[in-house]
């Protein structure tokens, strides 16, 4: 094929082409040359890329989740991690005082009826302020029930049962950018990944149980939901829309941190107008690789840093793109 128009030494030109994907499942290597007028790079092959083509898999509802029609009670959402047959579930919400709760679900599948059914629980922890953090202090609770199930069309259902209260919410995925597709057990070798939509914890693993942060990679913009504890060491949960920085020598994503209220958890209808969010300070992600990165913050003049991988509970983990 020809470039849509002369390029210029030194400049650059967007063209789209097309591959054809091999039938066989497999490893393999793209590799294209351009040819031409002149000296190198024309003529020269580009270095080989590494590839995996992979057999179609089941379903993947790996992101950020919150209520259908999209918007409709924004405020509130649940961020899944889904790997093999189980989904790690974070529900941020509000107490009755319209405080910030967070809840957790494990949640298996259920083979005959595809829905992924667990426990909510609520933990209590150190401030998020502690420094070390001490996991011997996370106490978790079993305060309810949650179920999740999905169509073909991309929308799904959150049901649960908590302080005596059973709702059911139809959600759909919150799309803020380009929506990755997640695939589990694609890459065994996370390091390689390039999106970084996942929950991810302190390195090492396991050092640091008890918290967790929530990321939704589309596009150039991650959103976070930092999982930790206020300083009565009850639930909190601090956000963040952190777009990709300027600074093309190191991959960080950085914005506000804000800390919000609204309607309780059992509020019929859910009123998004209750909502307020309050800027309480900064978040930023470095990422080294694809697994592995530093998670920056500063709330209410409080600054700290925290080593962060990938929170696997299923070998090899999932990975978007």
């Amino acid at each position: 094929m020809a470039l849509p128009a002369d390029v210029a030494p030194g400049a650059t030109v967007t063209f789209a082409f097309n591959v054809t994907i091999p039938t066989v499942v497999g490893p393999y290597n793209f590799q294209w040359q351009m040819t031409g007028p002149g000296s190198a790079p024309f003529g020269q092959a580009s270095p080989a890329t590494p590839v995996n083509v992979v057999a179609a898999g089941p379903p993947n509802y790996q992101g950020l989740w919150w209520a259908a029609p999209a918007g409709r009670e924004s405020g509130w959402a649940i961020d899944l991690a889904h790997q093999g047959d189980v989904i790690f579930a974070t529900w941020f919400t509000y107490d009755a005082t319209g405080k910030g709760l967070w809840l957790a679900l494990i949640a298996n599948k259920d083979v005959t009826t595809g829905a992924y059914t667990g426990t909510l629980l609520q933990s209590t922890g150190p401030p998020f302020s502690s420094v070390p953090f001490q996991p011997l202090q996370v106490t978790t609770v079993g305060v309810g029930t949650g179920a999740l199930t999905f169509d073909d069309a991309g929308g799904g259902t959150f049901a649960y049962t908590l302080a005596g209260v059973t709702q059911t919410k139809t959600i759909v995925r919150q799309a803020f950018g380009p929506l990755p597709t997640c695939t589990f057990a694609i890459q065994s070798d996370l390091t390689l990944a390039y999106n970084y939509q996942d929950m991810w914890w302190a390195a090492p693993s396991g050092a640091e149980p008890g918290w967790g942060l929530s990321l939704a990679h589309e596009g150039d913009i991650v959103f976070g939901t930092w999982f930790t504890y206020d300083v009565d060491r009850t639930p909190m949960w601090l956000s963040f829309t952190a777009p990709k920085t300027a600074d093309t020598s190191t991959n960080t994503y950085a914005g506000t941190l804000y800390r919000t209220t609204g309607p309780s958890f059992a509020s019929v209808p859910f009123d998004p107008t209750e909502v307020v969010a309050t800027s309480v300070g900064t978040a930023s992600i470095v990422f080294t690789d694809g697994n592995s990165g530093t998670f920056e913050y500063s709330v209410n003049g409080v600054t700290g840093s925290k080593p962060i991988t990938r929170q696997v509970f299923v070998t090899p983990g999932t990975v978007c793109q």
